[in-house]
């Protein structure tokens, strides 16, 4: 097994590019799938987004780590919801990450000052959004600008695209 590094200071003081895609794989694999998701400070890892290279993210996404990351973050989005801009009917947002043949859905629902995820798709959406597990990696940590994603067609949106713009502005992103 690799060398793991503790998380907290891999965020704080490690640059994630000095570490071998093996012990990010570990260090990350120890912190969301055998230790409690929930002890990952938001903005250590957002630095660590911000700090890893394109392939060290495509290759979490596509390890056995991809499905602990995504029930992290989606598990945790609720936390960041702030309904200003989201009015008071009742929006449904899918999310699929996309690599390759693998793909996982979610499903946030924003209504009445609340945020309820769950996974799969079940209700018709207001907007669905399709992206690779990297550039999603780096939205959800503020490390990347969903319109430029948009525009250089990394962002897929289907539905209402106004309201996907707006999206950004209902969530406190931690930042690195």
């Amino acid at each position: 097994m690799a060398d793991t590094v503790d998380i907290n200071e891999l965020g704080r003081s490690i640059d994630p590019k000095s570490l071998s895609d093996e012990q990010l794989l570990a260090t990350l694999g120890t912190a969301l799938r055998d230790g409690d998701p929930a002890d990952v400070d938001p903005s250590l890892f957002a630095r660590l987004v911000k700090g890893a290279s394109k392939q060290q993210l495509a290759t979490v996404m596509a390890s056995d780590v991809r499905g602990p990351v995504l029930q992290a973050i989606f598990g945790r989005m609720s936390e960041f919801y702030s309904s200003k801009g989201a009015g008071g009917n009742r929006q449904v947002v899918h999310w699929h990450i996309k690599d390759g043949d693998v793909q996982d859905s979610f499903e946030t629902v924003l209504h009445g000052g609340t945020c309820t995820v769950t996974e799969g798709t079940s209700e018709e959406p207001r907007t669905a959004l399709t992206m690779p597990g990297t550039e999603f990696l780096r939205i959800v940590t503020n490390n990347a600008n969903p319109v430029t994603l948009f525009m250089t067609r990394k962002l897929k949106v289907a539905g209402d695209v106004g309201f996907a713009t707006a999206l950004q502005k209902m969530f406190q992103i931690p930042s690195a």
